[in-house]
C-alpha cells in the first residue's frame, strides 16, 4: 500500500513538472479555467435572484456547491487523468504496457496522464470553499466537517469515474459511452441542490452519487449535520470498494488490440 502511494505521488509530481515546463502556457490555461468557472456561479446567482430561493438554497450555498464540484473534478483529473483515458487505452491496445508494469495496475493507469486545466478547477474550488466559509460564518466544527467532506467527496468522484471509464473495456466504442454516462453523473451535481426532493434525491444520492460530491456536503456544513456528514463518508468508502471491484472485473474482459500496419 505504501509503495503504491509513494509511486502515485512520484508520478503526479513528474506530471506536474512536465506540464509546468512551459510556464506561460501553463498559467494561461489555469487562469483561463478559473475565469470560465465564474460563469457557472453567476448563472445560478442571477437565477436565484430572478425566481427566488429553491428549497432554502441561497447564493452562498451555490458558491459552496461550485467549490466542491470544481475541487473534486480538479483533483481527480489533475492527478488521475489517466482514468478518463482508459477507454482509449483499451481501444488502441495501449493498455498492454500498463499490464506489463510491476506496479499496481489501477495506480499506474490513473497517474499516466495529467490535465493542466484541472489545476485551475482545484484553485477555483478552494477559493469558492473559502468564500463559502466566510459567507456562512463557519465555526471550527463546520470547518472540520468541510475538510473531512472535501476528502470524502473527492473519493466518491474518483471512485465513480473509475466505474464509468472501466466500461470502456466492455464496449467497442467505450469512449463515447463512458463520456455520456459521465455527463449523466456530473451535470446534476452542478444544479441547485434545493431542486432535488423526494425520489429524485434518493436516485441521485444512492444510485447515481451526483449529490454526494456537492449538495450533501454543503447541507451538512450549513446545518452542522453529523448525520449527513457520516452518510457522505460512508458512501465514499462503499463507492471506493465498489470501484476497485468493478475495475478488476472489467480488466479481465480486456483483449490486446495491437495494430499491425504496413508502410509503403
Amino acid at each position: 500500500m505504501m509503495n503504491d502511494l509513494s509511486f502515485a505521488l512520484y508520478a503526479i509530481k513528474k506530471n506536474i513538472q512536465a506540464s509546468a515546463e512551459l510556464r506561460t502556457s501553463f498559467l494561461t490555461i489555469v487562469i483561463g479555467m478559473m475565469i470560465n468557472n465564474v460563469a457557472f456561479i453567476l448563472l445560478w446567482i442571477f437565477f436565484i435572484k430572478a425566481v427566488g430561493e429553491i428549497g432554502g438554497w441561497t447564493p452562498a450555498d451555490i458558491v459552496g456547491l461550485n467549490g466542491f464540484a470544481a475541487l473534486t473534478y480538479g483533483l481527480a483529473f489533475s492527478t488521475f487523468y489517466g482514468i478518463r483515458k482508459m477507454p482509449d487505452y483499451a481501444a488502441t491496445g495501449a493498455f498492454d504496457r500498463f499490464m506489463l508494469s510491476p506496479k499496481n495496475l489501477l495506480v499506474r493507469v490513473s497517474t499516466s496522464a495529467f490535465s493542466t486545466s484541472a489545476v485551475g478547477d482545484v484553485l477555483f474550488g478552494a477559493l469558492c470553499l473559502t468564500i463559502f466559509s466566510f459567507l456562512i460564518h463557519a465555526n471550527a466544527i463546520q470547518l472540520a466537517i468541510l475538510l473531512v467532506l472535501a476528502f470524502a467527496a473527492c473519493l466518491v468522484f474518483i471512485s465513480t469515474i473509475i466505474i464509468i471509464y472501466s466500461i470502456g473495456f466492455l464496449f467497442t466504442d467505450g469512449n463515447n459511452v463512458s463520456e455520456g454516462i459521465f455527463q449523466l453523473f456530473f451535470t446534476p451535481a452542478m444544479f441547485d441542490g434545493g431542486a432535488y426532493q423526494g425520489g429524485m434525491r434518493l436516485i441521485f444520492t444512492f444510485i447515481i452519487p451526483s449529490l454526494v460530491i456537492g449538495t450533501l456536503p454543503v447541507e451538512a456544513i450549513k446545518d452542522t449535520s453529523f448525520a449527513k456528514a457520516a452518510l457522505v463518508v460512508a458512501l465514499s468508502i462503499i463507492w471506493f470498494l465498489l470501484s476497485v471491484l468493478i475495475f478488476n472485473r472489467s480488466v479481465k474482459k480486456y483483449e490486446s488490440s495491437n495494430f499491425m500496419t504496413f508502410g509503403n
